[in-house]
Protein backbone atom coordinates (compact mmCIF):
# COMPACT_ATOMS: atom_id res chain seq x y z
CA UNK A 1 0.00 0.00 0.00
CA UNK A 2 1.21 3.48 -0.85
CA UNK A 3 1.70 5.76 2.19
CA UNK A 4 -0.61 8.53 0.95
CA UNK A 5 -3.70 8.90 -1.19
CA UNK A 6 -4.20 12.07 -3.25
CA UNK A 7 -7.67 13.11 -4.29
CA UNK A 8 -7.10 14.39 -7.82
CA UNK A 9 -10.46 16.17 -7.81
CA UNK A 10 -9.35 18.33 -4.87
CA UNK A 11 -5.68 18.71 -5.80
CA UNK A 12 -4.71 22.15 -7.18
CA UNK A 13 -1.37 20.88 -8.54
CA UNK A 14 0.45 23.63 -6.63
CA UNK A 15 3.34 21.26 -5.77
CA UNK A 16 3.47 22.50 -2.17
CA UNK A 17 3.49 18.94 -0.84
CA UNK A 18 6.23 17.90 -3.25
CA UNK A 19 8.51 20.72 -2.16
CA UNK A 20 7.86 20.24 1.56
CA UNK A 21 8.11 16.44 1.84
CA UNK A 22 11.24 15.87 3.99
CA UNK A 23 12.16 12.65 2.21
CA UNK A 24 11.08 13.41 -1.33
CA UNK A 25 8.34 10.77 -1.36
CA UNK A 26 6.14 12.74 -3.76
CA UNK A 27 7.00 13.75 -7.30
CA UNK A 28 5.49 15.47 -10.33
CA UNK A 29 5.33 13.40 -13.50
CA UNK A 30 3.68 16.04 -15.64
CA UNK A 31 3.41 19.75 -14.91
CA UNK A 32 -0.11 20.75 -13.91
CA UNK A 33 -1.05 17.22 -12.85
CA UNK A 34 -1.50 15.91 -9.34
CA UNK A 35 1.69 14.55 -7.76
CA UNK A 36 2.22 10.84 -7.27
CA UNK A 37 4.12 8.76 -4.76
CA UNK A 38 7.55 7.85 -6.05
CA UNK A 39 7.37 4.04 -5.87
CA UNK A 40 11.12 3.82 -5.26
CA UNK A 41 10.78 5.97 -2.13
CA UNK A 42 7.36 4.90 -0.86
CA UNK A 43 8.92 2.73 1.84
CA UNK A 44 10.77 5.70 3.30
CA UNK A 45 7.63 7.63 4.29
CA UNK A 46 7.67 8.44 8.02
CA UNK A 47 4.01 9.57 8.26
CA UNK A 48 5.12 12.99 9.46
CA UNK A 49 2.05 14.60 7.88
CA UNK A 50 3.81 17.57 6.31
CA UNK A 51 2.02 16.90 3.03
CA UNK A 52 -1.34 16.83 4.82
CA UNK A 53 -0.53 19.93 6.84
CA UNK A 54 0.50 22.06 3.86
CA UNK A 55 -2.26 21.10 1.43
CA UNK A 56 -4.75 24.02 1.19
CA UNK A 57 -7.55 21.85 -0.24
CA UNK A 58 -7.23 18.88 2.13
CA UNK A 59 -6.58 16.60 -0.84
CA UNK A 60 -4.12 14.26 0.88
CA UNK A 61 -4.78 11.37 3.23
CA UNK A 62 -2.14 9.51 5.21
CA UNK A 63 -3.14 5.89 4.76
CA UNK A 64 -1.74 4.99 8.17
CA UNK A 65 -4.45 7.30 9.58
CA UNK A 66 -7.16 6.65 7.01
CA UNK A 67 -9.80 6.73 9.74
CA UNK A 68 -8.90 10.32 10.64
CA UNK A 69 -9.40 13.49 8.64
CA UNK A 70 -7.00 16.39 8.61
CA UNK A 71 -8.25 19.26 10.74
CA UNK A 72 -7.78 22.80 9.44
CA UNK A 73 -7.01 25.34 12.13
CA UNK A 74 -7.67 29.09 11.96
CA UNK A 75 -4.51 31.17 12.31
CA UNK A 76 -6.24 33.46 14.80
CA UNK A 77 -6.42 30.52 17.23
CA UNK A 78 -2.62 30.40 17.45
CA UNK A 79 -1.51 32.19 20.61
CA UNK A 80 0.36 35.44 20.13
CA UNK A 81 3.97 35.76 21.40
CA UNK A 82 2.93 37.62 24.55
CA UNK A 83 0.45 34.87 25.49
CA UNK A 84 3.05 32.18 24.83
CA UNK A 85 5.54 34.04 27.00
CA UNK A 86 3.06 34.23 29.88
CA UNK A 87 2.18 30.56 29.39
CA UNK A 88 5.82 29.47 29.67
CA UNK A 89 6.65 31.79 32.56
CA UNK A 90 3.54 30.80 34.53
CA UNK A 91 4.34 27.09 34.40
CA UNK A 92 5.24 25.79 37.84
CA UNK A 93 6.35 22.43 39.20
CA UNK A 94 3.27 21.71 41.27
CA UNK A 95 3.89 19.63 44.39
CA UNK A 96 0.63 20.15 46.26
CA UNK A 97 -2.48 18.46 44.94
CA UNK A 98 -6.14 18.14 45.75
CA UNK A 99 -7.33 14.65 46.55
CA UNK A 100 -9.67 14.75 43.54
CA UNK A 101 -8.13 12.36 40.99
CA UNK A 102 -7.69 12.93 37.29
CA UNK A 103 -9.64 10.51 35.12
CA UNK A 104 -7.92 8.10 32.77
CA UNK A 105 -9.61 9.90 29.88
CA UNK A 106 -8.13 13.23 30.98
CA UNK A 107 -4.65 11.73 31.16
CA UNK A 108 -5.19 9.94 27.83
CA UNK A 109 -5.92 13.30 26.20
CA UNK A 110 -2.61 14.64 27.54
CA UNK A 111 -0.81 11.61 26.11
CA UNK A 112 -2.54 12.16 22.78
CA UNK A 113 -1.31 15.76 22.71
CA UNK A 114 2.22 14.61 23.54
CA UNK A 115 2.19 12.58 20.31
CA UNK A 116 2.57 15.89 18.47
CA UNK A 117 6.03 16.28 19.98
CA UNK A 118 8.96 15.81 17.58
CA UNK A 119 10.78 12.48 17.59
CA UNK A 120 13.78 11.20 15.67
CA UNK A 121 12.66 10.27 12.13
CA UNK A 122 9.10 10.54 13.49
CA UNK A 123 9.41 7.04 14.96
CA UNK A 124 7.27 8.02 17.97
CA UNK A 125 8.65 5.19 20.12
CA UNK A 126 7.29 6.43 23.46
CA UNK A 127 4.92 4.33 25.56
CA UNK A 128 3.31 5.36 28.84
CA UNK A 129 2.36 3.71 32.10
CA UNK A 130 -0.30 5.57 34.07
CA UNK A 131 -1.12 5.14 37.74
CA UNK A 132 -4.56 6.71 38.19
CA UNK A 133 -5.16 5.69 41.81
CA UNK A 134 -3.45 7.44 44.76
CA UNK A 135 -2.95 4.09 46.46
CA UNK A 136 -0.91 2.82 43.52
CA UNK A 137 1.19 5.99 43.49
CA UNK A 138 1.95 5.39 47.16
CA UNK A 139 2.92 1.77 46.46
CA UNK A 140 5.38 3.06 43.90
CA UNK A 141 6.75 5.65 46.33
CA UNK A 142 7.35 2.88 48.88
CA UNK A 143 9.34 0.88 46.32
CA UNK A 144 11.41 3.96 45.51
CA UNK A 145 12.02 4.51 49.24
CA UNK A 146 13.26 0.90 49.50
CA UNK A 147 15.67 1.59 46.65
CA UNK A 148 16.90 4.73 48.39
CA UNK A 149 17.62 2.75 51.57
CA UNK A 150 19.54 0.16 49.53
CA UNK A 151 21.75 2.85 48.00
CA UNK A 152 22.31 4.42 51.40
CA UNK A 153 23.27 1.04 52.90
CA UNK A 154 25.85 0.60 50.12
CA UNK A 155 27.17 4.10 50.86
CA UNK A 156 26.65 5.03 47.22
CA UNK A 157 27.92 8.59 46.56
CA UNK A 158 24.58 9.68 45.09
CA UNK A 159 22.82 8.59 48.29
CA UNK A 160 24.83 11.05 50.35
CA UNK A 161 24.66 13.81 47.77
CA UNK A 162 20.87 13.66 47.52
CA UNK A 163 20.29 12.74 51.19
CA UNK A 164 18.29 9.70 50.11
CA UNK A 165 18.24 8.06 53.54
CA UNK A 166 16.56 11.16 54.96
CA UNK A 167 13.96 11.23 52.18
CA UNK A 168 13.22 7.52 52.70
CA UNK A 169 12.98 8.02 56.46
CA UNK A 170 10.58 10.94 55.99
CA UNK A 171 8.40 8.72 53.80
CA UNK A 172 8.11 6.09 56.55
CA UNK A 173 6.94 8.89 58.89
CA UNK A 174 4.20 10.05 56.53
CA UNK A 175 5.97 12.82 54.63
CA UNK A 176 6.03 11.89 50.96
CA UNK A 177 8.82 13.81 49.24
CA UNK A 178 9.04 11.15 46.52
CA UNK A 179 5.62 11.39 44.87
CA UNK A 180 4.26 14.32 46.91
CA UNK A 181 0.98 12.50 47.61
CA UNK A 182 0.02 13.00 43.97
CA UNK A 183 -3.25 11.33 42.95
CA UNK A 184 -1.82 10.19 39.60
CA UNK A 185 1.46 9.58 37.84
CA UNK A 186 2.47 9.04 34.22
CA UNK A 187 5.83 7.63 33.16
CA UNK A 188 7.27 7.46 29.66
CA UNK A 189 9.49 4.68 28.39
CA UNK A 190 10.98 3.61 25.08
CA UNK A 191 13.05 0.78 23.56
CA UNK A 192 16.78 0.86 24.22
CA UNK A 193 17.41 0.40 20.52
CA UNK A 194 16.31 3.13 18.15
CA UNK A 195 17.24 6.43 16.64
CA UNK A 196 16.83 8.76 19.64
CA UNK A 197 14.52 6.94 22.10
CA UNK A 198 15.82 8.69 25.23
CA UNK A 199 15.53 12.16 23.72
CA UNK A 200 12.13 11.35 22.21
CA UNK A 201 10.81 10.21 25.58
CA UNK A 202 12.02 13.29 27.42
CA UNK A 203 10.63 15.66 24.78
CA UNK A 204 7.30 13.82 24.87
CA UNK A 205 7.17 14.10 28.66
CA UNK A 206 7.92 17.83 28.46
CA UNK A 207 5.07 18.27 25.98
CA UNK A 208 2.70 16.38 28.29
CA UNK A 209 3.67 18.64 31.18
CA UNK A 210 2.90 21.74 29.10
CA UNK A 211 -0.37 20.18 27.94
CA UNK A 212 -1.29 19.63 31.60
CA UNK A 213 -0.53 23.29 32.35
CA UNK A 214 -2.75 24.41 29.46
CA UNK A 215 -5.68 22.52 30.99
CA UNK A 216 -5.13 23.86 34.49
CA UNK A 217 -3.73 20.59 35.86
CA UNK A 218 -0.69 20.44 38.09
CA UNK A 219 2.41 18.50 37.09
CA UNK A 220 5.88 17.93 38.47
CA UNK A 221 8.77 15.82 37.19
CA UNK A 222 9.32 12.84 39.49
CA UNK A 223 13.09 12.59 39.35
CA UNK A 224 13.39 10.04 42.14
CA UNK A 225 11.08 7.68 40.23
CA UNK A 226 13.19 8.02 37.07
CA UNK A 227 16.40 7.38 39.01
CA UNK A 228 15.00 4.31 40.75
CA UNK A 229 13.51 2.86 37.56
CA UNK A 230 16.93 2.81 35.90
CA UNK A 231 18.37 0.50 38.56
CA UNK A 232 15.54 -1.11 40.57
CA UNK A 233 13.88 -4.15 39.03
CA UNK A 234 10.94 -4.02 41.49
CA UNK A 235 10.21 -0.44 40.36
CA UNK A 236 10.50 -1.38 36.69
CA UNK A 237 8.25 -4.40 37.18
CA UNK A 238 5.65 -2.39 39.09
CA UNK A 239 5.52 0.14 36.23
CA UNK A 240 5.34 -2.61 33.59
CA UNK A 241 8.47 -1.40 31.77
CA UNK A 242 9.39 -4.26 29.40
CA UNK A 243 12.82 -5.79 29.09
CA UNK A 244 15.16 -3.87 26.77
CA UNK A 245 13.22 -0.67 27.43
CA UNK A 246 14.15 2.27 29.66
CA UNK A 247 12.02 4.74 31.59
CA UNK A 248 13.14 8.30 30.87
CA UNK A 249 10.37 10.58 32.16
CA UNK A 250 7.90 10.66 35.04
CA UNK A 251 5.28 13.24 35.94
CA UNK A 252 3.20 13.64 39.06
CA UNK A 253 -0.27 14.75 37.98
CA UNK A 254 -3.35 16.13 39.65
CA UNK A 255 -5.48 19.15 40.38
CA UNK A 256 -3.31 21.78 42.10
CA UNK A 257 -4.39 22.75 45.60
CA UNK A 258 -2.56 26.08 45.33
CA UNK A 259 -2.72 29.02 42.93
CA UNK A 260 0.29 31.06 41.89
CA UNK A 261 -0.05 34.80 41.26
CA UNK A 262 3.37 36.00 40.13
CA UNK A 263 6.23 35.13 37.79
CA UNK A 264 9.50 34.65 39.69
CA UNK A 265 12.77 36.04 38.26
CA UNK A 266 15.26 34.08 36.19
CA UNK A 267 18.74 34.95 34.96
CA UNK A 268 18.61 36.73 31.63
CA UNK A 269 20.43 35.08 28.73
CA UNK A 270 23.82 36.69 28.13
CA UNK A 271 25.76 35.65 25.05
CA UNK A 272 29.53 35.58 24.84
CA UNK A 273 31.22 35.80 21.46
CA UNK A 274 33.01 32.63 20.40
CA UNK A 275 34.89 31.49 17.29
CA UNK A 276 31.77 29.75 15.96
CA UNK A 277 29.19 32.31 17.04
CA UNK A 278 28.03 32.83 20.61
CA UNK A 279 28.02 30.86 23.84
CA UNK A 280 25.24 31.34 26.36
CA UNK A 281 26.73 29.79 29.51
CA UNK A 282 24.55 28.33 32.22
CA UNK A 283 23.71 30.81 34.95
CA UNK A 284 23.91 28.56 37.98
CA UNK A 285 21.14 29.02 40.52
CA UNK A 286 23.50 29.50 43.44
CA UNK A 287 22.36 30.30 46.93
CA UNK A 288 24.09 33.03 48.91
Amino acid sequence: MMPVTINIDLCKSDELCVRDCPLGILKIVEKGQAPIVNPKKAGFCINCGHCVAICPTNAITLNAFADQNATPYPSEKIADPESIEIFFKSRRSVRKFKKTPLSVDEIAELIHLSAYAPSGHNTQPVSWTVLDQPEKVQELAALVADFMNELAAKKHPIAKKLFLSGIARAFTHGQDMICRDAPALAVSWAPNEGITPDTDSIISTAHLELAAHSKGFGACWAGYVVMAAKFSEPVRTFLNVPEHHTLHGALLLGHPSIKYKNIPPRHKAAGEKSSAGFIFPARKNEHN
